[in-house]
C-alpha cells in the first residue's frame, strides 16, 4: 500500500501507495465476519469552513438520519480514485460500467480521474485549497487508513449524512465498523482491502512459507522491498516475532537494523512500488514483498506466480472514501457511496479489482456467477489466512517523522 502509479500499459502497470495505518478495531470480529475480504480537475473556489493543519476536530456522533428534504442528483460528480481500481471495460479504459450504471440511475455523469498517484502526494493537491476553506475541486476522493485519519482529524472532510446511505449502513462489514479515527462510522466508507504478503516465481523459488526468505543470500540481487514503510517494516516486525500493531521506536530500530543487514547483504535489488509486479513477470526478481491484489492480476500474465500470507503472518490495509469539505456535489457523493454498496455493484466492482471486498452480500452473488473469485483466498481470505493478518498501528505525529525518516535512510528513497 514510496507512493506509487499504475499506467495502462501491458507490461508495465504500476500501483499507487497503499500506505497502511492502525485502522481497523476488533480485529477477531474480522476472523468471524469475512468469510472473505485521467487527469485531475482543477480546483474553484467554493467557500468553506476548514481549520489550519495543526487543529484537531473531535467528531460528533451522526444523529440518525432522514433529511427534510432531499436535493436533486447534481449533473456532475468529480471522483478522485487509484488507477485501476474499479471496474474497466478490457477494450476501452475509459469505460467503466459501475458509472454507466450511476448515471442510469441518478442522471449524474461521474468525471473519475484515476489522478491519486500516493497518499501524500494527493494530499499535497488539495492542502491549500482545505486551509483555505475553498472546494478543492472534488467530490468524492480514496485515501488509505492513516491518511483518512489525518484528514478527518484535521477536520477537512465532510460529515456522511446516513439517512442517505441504506445500503452502507445495512452492507458494511462488521469488521470495518468503529474504527480508532472515525468511531461514528459517518466520515469514510472503506472501498477495499488488501493482504501484504510475499509474492515469487514458484517455478523458480518452489513453495515459500517464511518470512524469512527475504533476507535469504541464495537469492541475492532477485528481491524486491517495498516502498511502503508499513508494509515493509511490517513484515520486518513480523519476521522478528514482533506485533506491527504495538510497534515501539525500539522495535522500529531493531527493524530497521535489519533491513540494513539484506540492503548491505545486496539481497535487496531495490525497493519498489507496484513496479515490483512488473519485474516479477519479466524475471528481473524472483521474490518480493507484495500486495495480494496485484499477484491475482499478475498471475494472468504469469502463471507461475504465487502470493502467501507467511508462518509469520501479514499486513492488512484497507482504501477509503472520503468526501473533502466544501465538496459542490456532497449529497450525490452519499449516492455513489451507498450505489456502490449494493451487492450486485460490489460484486461487479470486485470481479475486476480483485482486492477485498467489505461489502455483504458481493461473495454470495459471485459464487453463482465468478466462482473462481468467489473461492480465491486472496479476494475472500477464509480465517486461517485471517488469523495471521495484522493492521500497523496507529502513529503520533511525532512518532510518524521518527518512522519514516529511519526507513527513508535505509531504503534510500
Amino acid at each position: 500500500m514510496t507512493d506509487q502509479d499504475r499506467q495502462f500499459t501491458p507490461d508495465s502497470i504500476t500501483r499507487r501507495t497503499f500506505l497502511q495505518g492502525g485502522a481497523l478495531v476488533g480485529f477477531s470480529a474480522f476472523l468471524v465476519a469475512c468469510g472473505t475480504k485521467g487527469t485531475g480537475a482543477s480546483a474553484s473556489a467554493a467557500p468553506s469552513s476548514a481549520p489550519s493543519e495543526s487543529a484537531a476536530t473531535s467528531l460528533e456522533p451522526s444523529v440518525a438520519p432522514s433529511p427534510t428534504e432531499k436535493p436533486s442528483p447534481s449533473a456532475v460528480l468529480n471522483f478522485a480514485n487509484w488507477p485501476l481500481y474499479i471496474d474497466t471495460d478490457d477494450k476501452d479504459a475509459t469505460k467503466h460500467k459501475t458509472l454507466e450504471d450511476f448515471k442510469a440511475k441518478y442522471g449524474t455523469t461521474v468525471k473519475y480521474s484515476e489522478v491519486i498517484d500516493g497518499n501524500e502526494s494527493f494530499f499535497g493537491t488539495i492542502k491549500p485549497s482545505l486551509e483555505a476553506g475553498q472546494d478543492t475541486g472534488w467530490d468524492l476522493m480514496v485515501l488509505t487508513d492513516w491518511m483518512a485519519g489525518k484528514v478527518i482529524r484535521l477536520g477537512w472532510v465532510e460529515q456522511m449524512d446516513l439517512g442517505n446511505m441504506p445500503n452502507k449502513v445495512a452492507n458494511l462489514k462488521d469488521v470495518y465498523l468503529n474504527v480508532d479515527f472515525d468511531t461514528t462510522n459517518d466520515h469514510h466508507a472503506p472501498w477495499q482491502s488488501g493482504m501484504t504478503g510475499l509474492g515469487f516465481d514458484s517455478k523458480k523459488t518452489g513453495d515459500l512459507t517464511s518470512l524469512a526468505v527475504l533476507w535469504d543470500a541464495k537469492w541475492k540481487g532477485k528481491v524486491e522491498y517495498l516502498t511502503e514503510m508499513r508494509d515493509t517494516v511490517g513484515l520486518t516486525l513480523l519476521k522478528l516475532g514482533k506485533d506491527p500493531n504495538q510497534a515501539t521506536r525500539e522495535d522500529l530500530d531493531a527493524a530497521i537494523a535489519e533491513i540494513k543487514t539484506a540492503v548491505d547483504g545486496g539481497i535487496v535489488r531495490a525497493f519498489k512500488g507496484n513496479e515490483y509486479a512488473v519485474d516479477l513477470v519479466k524475471g528481473d526478481v524472483i521474490l518480493a514483498m507484495a500486495w495480494s491484489g496485484d499477484i491475482v492480476q499478475k498471475q494472468l500474465e504469469k502463471a507461475s506466480l504465487k502470493f502467501t500470507v507467511a508462518d509469520e503472518g501479514g499486513m492488512l490495509w484497507t482504501d477509503n472514501m472520503l468526501i473533502p469539505k466544501g465538496a459542490k456535489n456532497k449529497y450525490t457523493a452519499e449516492l455513489m457511496i451507498d450505489f456502490v454498496y449494493t451487492p450486485e455493484i460490489a460484486a461487479q466492482i470486485e470481479a475486476w479489482v480483485n482486492y477485498i471486498c467489505p461489502v455483504k452480500g458481493a461473495q454470495e452473488l459471485l459464487i453463482k456467477d465468478s466462482p473462481d473469485i468467489a473461492n480465491n483466498p486472496l479476494i475472500f481470505p477464509p480465517d486461517d489466512i485471517l488469523a495471521k493478518l495484522k493492521i500497523f498501528k496507529s502513529l503520533t505525529e511525532d512518532d510518524e517523522t521518527y518512522f519514516n525518516t529511519q526507513f527513508l535512510a535505509v531504503s534510500g528513497q
